[in-house]
């Protein structure tokens, strides 16, 4: 009779677990499921103009770009904001291949970067033939918002387990900060955001620089906004802009373009 009690309590609580999981699962795939959708017409646009200077390549996985009639210069991995469709950052990943940068465009489950901060790793397995010609390049790591936390997570992760032959020279936070400290590390750090961003935590961005490397530069986007280093509208929360989403996308891509070639 005891038994039958003890099991009896037992099963209720499990019920109630498998309950209060099942809804956290419900609940986190609504979460998920309101995220900001690619404008198509933006990216259009920007591909258009780098028409023969461009090619990309998607899959599961996420999308590689490769310069055409150009030596690439280096390497640029990017992980996208949160719940931000992935390819509302071709635009800028276009712009960065047309001046010398094969790029990396990670695709991350239910659009959140943090649910896979090795999904680089994956990239390079499926693309070996377009990842030869990056082999003797030096990498950087780069993300947006939230997508530049998981970078840094990636970055730290990287140097820890291959700290005399990663080829991570660096890492490109877009309104974003690192939660990792590079202050030791003998590394680069580009951060840039716009003057008129309203979604950016800057209490955690002016904490982070005390684990920022030596070697950094800090750029502020006169009129720019949170949103628009990808195509995707305008954030909820976020300032007014006084440039154009491609404006804000020009400006970032010579900004980055011209720190690599500084290093």
């Amino acid at each position: 009779m005891k038994k039958s009690r003890h099991l009896k309590i037992f099963c209720i609580i499990m019920a109630v677990v498998l309950t209060v999981l099942l809804m956290a699962g419900v609940g986190f795939k609504i979460y998920t499921s309101h995220y900001y959708a690619t404008d198509q017409k933006a990216i259009a646009a920007i591909a258009n103009s780098v028409e023969g200077y461009v090619k990309s390549f998607s899959d599961d996985t996420g999308t590689v770009f490769l310069p055409q009639e150009q030596e690439p210069k280096a390497v640029i991995v990017f992980y996208p904001g949160g719940k931000v469709e992935y390819t509302a950052y071709s635009g800028l990943m276009y712009e960065l291949a047309a001046r010398g940068y094969i790029g990396i465009l990670l695709k991350m489950p239910d659009n959140l970067a943090f649910l896979s901060v090795d999904a680089v790793d994956r990239v390079e397995d499926v693309r070996l033939e377009q990842m030869q010609q990056a082999s003797d390049l030096d990498w950087y790591l780069a993300g947006h918002s939230l997508g530049g936390v998981a970078a840094s997570m990636y970055l730290e992760k990287n140097r820890k387990e291959f700290r005399d032959e990663s080829n991570y020279k660096g890492i490109i936070l877009c309104a974003s900060y690192t939660t990792q400290d590079f202050s030791d590390d003998d590394i680069s750090l580009l951060s840039i955001y716009g003057a008129n961003d309203h979604v950016l935590n800057m209490k955690n961005y002016e904490e982070s620089k005390a684990k920022w490397p030596e070697d950094f530069e800090e750029i502020v986007i006169d009129g720019g906004i949170h949103s628009y280093f990808g195509s995707y509208g305008i954030q909820r929360g976020d300032g007014k802009p006084s440039i154009t989403n491609v404006d804000q996308i020009l400006f970032t891509a010579d900004a980055v373009d011209e720190w690599i070639m500084a290093r």
